[in-house]
C-alpha cells in the first residue's frame, strides 16, 4: 500500500498534474462553448459541432500544456501533430468506454435517465476520469520525445 501511495504522490499531487487538471477543465469548458454555438445558433448538427469543439479544444490544450505544464525547450509540427494523434486517440477511447458504460448502466443496473438526466452524464464522465492519467503519462512522454532537447549519444 505505501508503494501506491509514493506512485501517487510522486506522479499525482504534483503541481504539474494540478495545471494539467486545470487546462483540463479549461478544454472542456471551451469545448462545451464551441459545441453549443456551432450546434444551437448555427445548427450545423451533432457530428459536425463536436468535431470542431474537438478541434477547438485540442488546439487550445495543445499550446497550454506546452505553454504551462509540460514546456519543452522545442516545439514543431511533429510534436504538435503527435500530441493531436494522442487527443484523437483518446477521443476515440473514451467514447467506447463511455458507449459500454452507457450500455452497462441501463441494461445491468437497470438506471433510468428518464428519471435524471443528469444520470446521463455518469458514464461520459467515468470514461474520461479513467483516461485521464493515462492521457498525462502519455502527454508527457511525448513532449519529452519530441521537444528535440534531449542529448543524443
Amino acid at each position: 500500500m505505501n508503494k501506491i501511495w509514493n506512485f501517487i504522490k510522486k506522479h499525482f499531487l504534483t503541481k504539474k498534474f494540478l495545471t494539467f487538471g486545470i487546462i483540463g477543465v479549461a478544454n472542456t469548458g471551451i469545448h462545451m462553448l464551441v459545441y453549443y454555438i456551432f450546434y444551437n445558433p448555427l445548427d450545423i448538427g451533432p457530428f459536425w459541432s463536436n468535431t470542431l469543439a474537438f478541434i477547438t479544444a485540442s488546439v487550445f490544450s495543445y499550446f497550454a500544456n506546452a505553454i504551462f505544464t509540460f514546456k519543452p525547450k522545442k516545439k514543431s509540427t511533429v510534436q504538435f501533430s503527435v500530441v493531436m494523434v494522442v487527443y484523437l486517440t483518446r477521443l476515440l477511447i473514451s467514447s467506447s468506454l463511455a458507449s459500454l458504460f452507457d450500455s452497462m448502466f441501463i441494461n445491468w443496473f437497470k438506471i433510468d435517465y428518464e428519471a435524471s438526466s443528469l444520470l446521463s452524464l455518469l458514464a461520459p464522465f467515468l470514461a474520461s476520469a479513467l483516461l485521464i492519467p493515462i492521457a498525462y503519462f502519455a502527454l508527457d512522454w511525448v513532449f519529452k520525445k519530441t521537444d528535440g532537447s534531449e542529448e543524443k549519444e
